[in-house]
């Protein structure tokens, strides 16, 4: 693997998607044996591959739903923390959420 990626290094969905290039490719070769038992482990196989795809889908959909929930939940916090006498456009909110966040890391 010089020069690869291992599956916990890649994106979500470059997971995903490698994931179910290794259940094709588990179900190629189980067309291609002659051996009812390889045959059969081949499409169990392919099967455990296509399931660790969905999940790694689930996980990357679980994720992006817990960040929408933390913006929200920052978006309650700030006008209590800056005592804003306005609701502030979309842009300027997200432009001091990202300054506040650089504050906590300085």
């Amino acid at each position: 693997m010089d020069g690869e990626e291992s599956p916990a290094q890649m994106p979500l969905g470059d997971r995903s998607r490698e994931r179910r290039r290794m259940a094709a490719e588990c179900l190629t070769v189980a067309r291609q044996t002659s051996d009812p038992g390889i045959r059969a482990s081949l499409v169990e196989m392919a099967q455990k591959w296509l399931d660790l795809a969905e999940c790694s889908e689930y996980d990357g959909w679980n994720e992006s739903l817990r960040l929408r929930a933390l913006e929200a939940a920052i978006g309650q916090e700030l006008p209590a923390l800056y005592d804003l006498p306005y609701n502030l456009p979309h842009r300027l909110f997200t432009l001091l959420m990202q300054l506040n966040a650089q504050n906590q890391t300085d």
